[in-house]
């Protein structure tokens, strides 16, 4: 999700795995041109990785690239797009711990960015479905009421998700719409972008 160089080769590398969860991972003399490690780790890649747990810190000793999601990286917004997910990831998402949810929804998310017949409209559905739901996975249930008063853009969210965007909160009437109908619509919109 994350890479910062350290020293004059290292670099470290914030990633999510299936079985650990978020780690911070070193990766020593990485930055060197004849590095074994140099193909299997950069940002927003499914790869396979082993490390070992030092007395400091965990080091990578293997990184072997499994899909490199070569559309993402062709179109800057995209990748504008899945570096924003990653910081938001990267800021909620705290400690190593297991969590399938989040593994499935950044797999999911990078799937569909990767997706060549993605639009612009369909680039603010997807964020507004990845972001609302690693609140939801990551033990944050905000009330619906409680975030439009306090955030006024949630009328574009309500508008995107009910494709309205010409909605204003005003003409929103938002009884019998809460977070866990905003969830299925917003399902169900990815689903019509999958299909597509």
């Amino acid at each position: 999700m994350r890479k910062q160089d350290i020293g004059e080769a290292d670099r470290v590398f914030t990633v999510f795995t299936r079985d650990f969860g978020k780690l911070r991972l070193r990766a020593v003399s990485e930055r060197k041109i004849t590095s074994k490690l140099r193909g299997g780790l950069e940002l927003f890649y499914l790869a396979e990785i082993e490390f070992i747990q030092g007395k400091v810190y965990k080091t990578i000793t293997d990184a072997v690239c499994v899909c490199p999601y070569p559309i993402i990286r062709k179109n800057l917004e995209r990748l504008r797009v899945m570096e924003r997910f990653a910081q938001v990831a990267d800021e909620l998402l705290h400690g190593q711990e297991q969590d399938e949810e989040i593994w499935n929804l950044l797999q999911e998310t990078l799937s569909v960015l990767n997706r060549p017949a993605l639009k612009g409209h369909d680039l603010k559905i997807l964020a507004y479905y990845f972001l609302w739901n690693l609140l939801a996975s990551a033990g944050y249930s905000p009330s619906l009421a409680q975030i439009v008063a306090e955030d006024p853009s949630i009328a574009e969210f309500i508008g995107v998700l009910l494709k309205s965007d010409s909605e204003t909160l005003q003409d929103i009437d938002l009884r019998g719409i809460n977070e866990t109908r905003l969830r299925e619509i917003s399902q169900e919109h990815l689903s019509q972008i999958l299909q597509n």
